[in-house]
């Protein structure tokens, strides 16, 4: 689909971490960065910030006829008007933060029924679009990888996640050894993956609406 003239592509980027001054922090100014840099657009969801509610209630299920909740709707008008849907988090105890699962599960799946999910009809919010996740976590990649952290983080919340709304593809850059003694080459290194990752994206969604 050919892009509008004069529109600026837009990355929606949710953050999931308490304090933006952590190295998930660093991720959230690098990459947005990096994509103003290419000449493109970031809205920033900072889910602590604004207090988001991650408990889905009964009358939100899909299925049962409620209409969205407001801030459910804004949240999917956010990601509607974007190009791509970007994910900065921790890992915790092996998983995501319970409030970027509990976004999932009211704003991803808003009106989309487990019937929809394995018949990978698309979330029309997500359909066709890049999902790119940022992840980091204190113990080295080649513990966690051991644990089966690795695969199991790729295939639940990564591929399940983009085949399921029916979205473009996923990518997923881990950051491991992320500890308060870290050094600053260390650092430097892993925000240029950022870097790359954010030319990377910006480069993909060039190529899709020149097509």
């Amino acid at each position: 689909m050919e892009q509008a003239p004069n529109q600026t592509l837009r990355h929606c980027v949710v953050f999931a971490h308490p304090n933006r001054t952590s190295f998930c922090g660093e991720i959230l100014r690098t990459y947005t960065d990096e994509v103003a840099s290419e000449g493109q657009e970031v809205v920033v969801r900072d889910l602590y910030d604004m207090g988001f509610n991650p408990v889905l209630g009964d009358q939100e299920r899909p299925g049962q006829g409620g209409e969205l909740a407001p801030d459910v709707g804004t949240e999917l008008s956010f990601i509607e008007e974007s190009d791509a849907l970007v994910l900065v988090y921790p890992i915790w105890f092996g998983l995501p933060p319970a409030i970027l699962k509990g976004y999932v599960d009211r704003v991803l799946g808003a009106h989309y029924s487990f019937r929809d999910f394995r018949a990978q009809t698309g979330q029309p919010a997500l359909r066709h679009k890049p999902l790119l996740s940022f992840s980091t976590s204190g113990h080295p990649l080649s513990w966690l990888d051991e644990q089966g952290q690795v695969l199991s983080l790729r295939e639940i919340f990564d591929v399940y996640l983009w085949r399921g709304f029916g979205m473009r593809q996923s990518q997923h850059v881990m950051i491991d050894d992320v500890v308060p003694n870290m050094s600053a080459q260390y650092a430097a290194e892993q925000l240029e993956r950022v870097r790359a990752a954010a030319r990377q994206t910006c480069g993909m969604l060039n190529d899709i609406a020149a097509a």
